[in-house]
């Protein structure tokens, strides 16, 4: 059976229940359990359905700063209705730094192109069904809700890899003992380190010796669900144990996918005060864009 990260989850039958499956997905992306529907039916929202202060517009933020956020359950969606909606949420107060639109439809490059080339009057982002799909998977409870027959589905190896890129460093609990991350809301979920002395080998490439200590050591990576081995990754720890990197392509070709970028924020999280991307930058080692799969995690 194909999971909710590979296929689109059925649509919702009406607007109301669209609107709460979205409402649960932006506490999630926006780090906010405060998230808010914005008046009721009957009343004028100015284009507003959700509003919410998200965690990344207010980390250093002196006053409250939102974004909004207009559910679309259509069949049909066109830049000049975007315009529309953009232009009546120009009307929310406080004026939102970010809007957000949400929609049932599929995918459409053409309107994300559309999207991206237009001047906003604040960000504009537009997530689609499989995006929400996606974004649902990663969070069995909210799957478990509103979606409780794609829950008790069996899970395959692409559905693991899936959800942990559906996840964030956040997400998890660190013990620094056993070098396990658990995913707080799905336990089954677990990245590994594997501590024992055999795997620890020495790691030599000429881009290790681009940080103070030159001196490297590799970092066998497991995930594990359900106490099954699924995937096997390899890192290196690098200057000390300060940063922990992927293996790049080649020796020759310092580049990573997009999913072990994704897995190596993840990694680093624990390491307080050291910036992942800085250990990418000092290495020379960069992301290639193009590979944004499940299948290039390594």
């Amino acid at each position: 059976m194909p999971s909710p990260s590979t296929s689109k989850l059925p649509i919702p039958r009406s607007w109301e229940e669209f609107e709460d499956i979205c409402a649960d997905v932006l506490k999630r992306i926006w780090h906010d359990p405060y998230v808010t529907r914005n008046g009721r039916t009957g009343q004028g929202q100015n284009g507003v359905d959700i509003f919410g202060r998200p965690q990344h517009l207010n980390v250093r933020a002196t006053t409250p700063v939102f974004a909004v956020a207009q559910c679309k359950a259509v069949e049909a969606l066109s830049l000049y209705d975007i315009k529309c909606e953009v232009a009546r949420a120009k009307l929310f107060a406080p004026v939102p730094a970010e809007y957000l639109l949400l929609t049932t439809l599929s995918r459409d490059v053409a309107l994300q192109a559309a999207v991206r080339e237009t001047q906003w009057p604040f960000s504009v982002r537009l997530m689609f069904w499989e995006d929400l799909s996606l974004e649902l998977s990663g969070h069995p409870d909210l799957l478990k809700k509103h979606f409780p027959a794609w829950a008790t589905a069996s899970v395959g190896a692409m559905d693991v890899i899936s959800r942990v890129l559906a996840s964030r460093p956040e997400d998890y609990t660190y013990d620094h003992e056993t070098g396990v991350f658990l995913h707080r809301l799905d336990v089954k979920l677990r990245i590994v380190l594997d501590r024992t002395e055999d795997n620890r080998i020495k790691f030599e490439e000429p881009w290790v010796c681009r940080f103070a200590d030159p001196k490297a050591t590799r970092q066998i990576v497991y995930i594990e669900y359900d106490s099954a081995r699924v995937k096997t990754l390899y890192f290196v720890y690098v200057d000390g144990f300060r940063y922990i990197i992927p293996f790049p392509r080649a020796q020759a070709d310092l580049q990573i996918s997009k999913a072990q970028y994704h897995l190596g924020c993840i990694l680093s999280h624990p390491i307080y005060g050291y910036s992942f991307d800085e250990g990418l930058r000092r290495a020379g080692i960069v992301v290639d864009d193009a590979l944004d799969s499940a299948a290039s995690i390594g």
